[in-house]
């Protein structure tokens, strides 16, 4: 028990000088924004066949899918786009008019459709456009190639399609044909970020200022921005299924961090 007892005190001390030793550290937020203008425009239509038989939708869709990618392409070349995409997802069947389910059977590449088993067949697909460079384009030039492409696409543009979005993999609703987007999210962020880090920093400084510390370097970062913000602002070009806005205006970028300092005493003069 002796023995226990003044062993007991060496014990404490070495916590005491373990505990001291610790590094202190505060931690803070950071908010960063940042404005720019996107530079890739792209537009979604819609096309469908329909037959009693699987395979007459499939070529009423083929043939559709023929005209309205050579519309497309005679537009984009009109206006001098060269560096333009003209692509589509494949084949779906988003199910037939008198079975109405809503399982969907995916078919790429020409693949044999399945057969039809319900009264008509319904064979679908999309056709997505994609500009790059619009930023560069004055607004009148940028109205004049979407109204072109609207016009020619006629129908067929994906706003009412309610089937599925094979290039989103999501059930499709009433929504635009026309996206703006940044084909490089990051580079369009780093204004945001420098600003976040600058504020995160600032903070830090700020309060430690009060308790007669001095702000170290950072010991750990944490990214808590949304999850979906580079993905809402790059998917449109990646084939996700959603874009930061229908509009060729300037879009806010937001992003917010997590950044923990080390601590230290202010020298004392």
């Amino acid at each position: 028990m002796r023995r226990f007892a003044a062993a007991l005190p060496a014990v404490l001390c070495l916590a005491l000088l373990a505990h001291a030793d610790d590094p202190k550290t505060i931690t803070v937020h950071g908010k960063g924004t940042a404005r720019a203008k996107p530079d890739v425009l792209v537009v979604t239509f819609h096309a469908s066949g329909k037959a009693e038989k699987a395979a007459d939708a499939v070529a009423k869709l083929k043939e559709k899918l023929t005209a309205l990618k050579a519309d497309l392409e005679s537009v984009l070349k009109e206006k001098g786009a060269q560096a333009a995409k003209v692509v589509d997802s494949g084949l779906a069947f988003p199910g037939t008019a008198a079975g109405g389910g809503m399982a969907q059977m995916m078919v790429w590449n020409g693949g044999n459709p399945p057969d039809a088993q319900a009264a008509e067949v319904s064979a679908t697909s999309e056709v997505r456009v994609t500009v790059p460079g619009v930023d560069a384009m004055k607004n009148e030039e940028v109205a004049a190639l979407v109204s072109a492409l609207l016009d020619k696409g006629g129908a067929e543009t994906a706003a009412g399609n309610c089937g599925l979005n094979v290039f989103t993999g999501r059930m499709g609703g009433a929504s635009s044909p026309v996206h703006f987007t940044f084909s490089d999210i990051e580079a369009a962020q780093s204004k945001a970020w420098d600003e976040a880090v600058k504020k995160a920093r600032a903070r830090a400084e700020t309060i430690a200022s009060r308790l007669g510390l001095v702000v170290g370097g950072a010991v750990k970062v944490r990214d808590l921005s949304d999850g979906d913000a580079g993905e809402k602002a790059a998917v449109a070009v990646m084939g996700g299924g959603r874009a930061p806005g229908v509009s060729s205006g300037e879009a806010e970028l937001s992003v917010e961090l997590e950044v923990e300092f080390e601590l230290t005493k202010a020298d004392k003069k």
